[in-house]
């Protein structure tokens, strides 16, 4: 099963599907599946930021490893923390697991 190491190249294997499924463990400890998107064409119009920082974008996952996306079926923006990502699978069913390098900030 092929792999993604960093929050980087996670962003960059959503951006370039339409969507993804990604499993990952909640906050309060539960597991989470979600269909979600970056593809602005697939996030109805009201959604759709004005604008996009990336330099805001980018300080968010260096900092935190919080990655924003647009969940599918709850039509709505939700914040997803990199280190609780188990998997992420494609639309052509590739699954790419998740293995953290240690990395700045990481414990």
């Amino acid at each position: 099963m092929p792999e993604i190491s960093s929050a980087i190249d996670f962003l960059r294997k959503i951006r370039a599907e339409d969507f993804v499924t990604i499993k990952f463990t909640k906050q309060d400890g539960s597991i989470r599946l979600m269909t979600c998107t970056l593809n602005f064409e697939k996030i109805p119009q009201e959604h759709r930021p004005k604008k996009v920082d990336l330099s805001q974008i980018l300080k968010l996952i260096d900092q935190n490893g919080i990655l924003h996306v647009f969940d599918l079926e709850k039509l709505a923006w939700r914040s997803v923390p990199f280190n609780k990502v188990q998997w992420l699978q494609t639309p052509s069913n590739v699954k790419f697991t998740i293995k953290l390098n240690k990395e700045k900030g990481e414990k």
